[in-house]
């Protein structure tokens, strides 16, 4: 039994890369010539999987300076927010994700933007499927994932603190996420355990995803891979 479920929700949830790459030639188009890792799609997933998080893709494969990252993240929130585009929930999630629901309440913990991300499940009917949702803004820029920040702010959010849960994300950053959440929850004297589960859906090379607890290959195959685990 899992005392709560918690998501990624880029690459996790729903396909986005098409939004976001479009997102992000909005963000670095206010700032500096665009690079060759927005130069497309397949450029930009490449990019997307071979950095931790946002912080070190605008950095490293975006060239993005050290002192503008956060002009750029500032950036991002009202720049998806004018991108009106939907993107689909994986295939299979909206069977699942009631019936996991209904085993243990569920949280998104995302570098996304909290308002896109309700906007998004609230379209294909999945909204009520998620007590609490956390985004890029609801935590310190300088404490996005791997760091844990976005994790314990959405325990909090489900009244929560102990127990065991679930940690469902499709990149090698959602996993160091889930063990330093794990961490960051002993460490504060908590009987805590994280299990981190890799949607192996959302793309990203399975080399990637070996540090994993368990891997999904599917949205299907969640309800009996939570069971066993």
């Amino acid at each position: 039994m899992f005392t709560a479920i918690l998501w990624d929700y880029d690459g996790t949830l729903a396909n986005t890369p098409v939004k976001n790459i479009a997102v992000t030639r909005a963000v670095l188009g206010r700032l500096d010539p665009l690079p060759e890792a927005l130069s497309s799609l397949a450029a930009y997933q490449a990019a997307n999987y071979r950095w931790r998080n946002w912080r070190e893709l605008y950095q490293h494969a975006l060239r993005v300076p050290a002192d503008r990252l956060d002009e750029a993240g500032a950036l991002w929130g009202p720049c998806q927010l004018a991108d009106r585009t939907l993107p689909p929930l994986f295939g299979g999630l909206l069977e699942v994700l009631p019936r996991l629901a209904a085993l243990a309440p569920m949280g998104i913990c995302s570098q996304n933007d909290s308002g896109n991300i309700r906007a998004a499940l609230a379209a294909h009917g999945a909204a009520d499927c998620f007590t609490a949702v956390v985004g890029h803004a609801d935590v310190d820029f300088a404490r996005q994932k791997p760091d844990p920040a976005a994790f314990l702010a959405c325990l909090d959010r489900l009244g929560l603190r102990e127990g065991r849960f679930a940690y469902i994300g499709d990149h090698a950053g959602d996993i160091a996420f889930g063990r330093n959440a794990q961490a960051a929850l002993r460490a504060m004297g908590r009987a805590a355990e994280v299990v981190c589960v890799a949607a192996a859906w959302g793309g990203a090379p399975s080399v990637d995803l070996a540090a994993a607890d368990a891997v999904a290959a599917r949205p299907a195959d969640l309800p009996d891979l939570l069971a066993d685990l």
